[in-house]
């Protein structure tokens, strides 16, 4: 089956934030995405949980790919200066569906997802998906670790 176009995979993004802030379906995080499939016609496999053809690396993820975590976690360490903050955040326990909206080089991604910290609304999040170590030049640093796992898939359609 053909993977989805850049263009075709802007209506699936298109779809989830036309409902940020209200709750797809039974407001699950792999609900957003299966009605999403349905309602611009991308193919879904029968397999629970697989969404297209996997994408072998973090760099060929583009927008409108699916993620699938597993156990993941993300602890960010900002130090400056003045002293230092750290946050972590969760997805996936054990699993956890989103649509990937962007992504920058230092691997920092935009997520349209539901069923995340306490409310089945769709939200947009924005956090790390992989290991870096950042200096902004100006004294301020920021170390970001990552645990656990996500597959990414690439939507298809159906043949014509």
């Amino acid at each position: 089956m053909p993977d989805v176009t850049e263009q075709q995979a802007q209506r699936l993004i298109a779809f989830a934030t036309e409902r940020l802030g209200r709750q797809e379906g039974n407001g699950q995080c792999w609900t957003l995405v299966n009605n999403g499939f349905a309602s611009v016609g991308f193919h879904k496999p029968a397999a629970t949980y697989r969404w297209g053809r996997v994408v072998d690396q973090l760099a060929n993820a583009r927008p409108g790919d699916v993620f699938q975590f597993s156990n993941f976690r993300v602890r960010v360490r900002v130090e400056n200066d003045e002293g230092w903050q750290e946050r972590t955040q969760s997805r996936g326990d054990p699993r956890h569906t989103a649509i990937l909206e962007s992504i920058d080089a230092n691997g920092r991604a935009t997520f349209l997802e539901s069923n995340v910290n306490g409310s089945f609304n769709v939200q947009r999040h924005r956090f790390y998906v992989r290991t870096t170590d950042l200096d902004d030049g100006n004294g301020e640093r920021t170390t970001v670790r990552v645990s656990g796992s996500f597959t990414i898939y690439r939507p298809q359609t159906e043949e014509e």
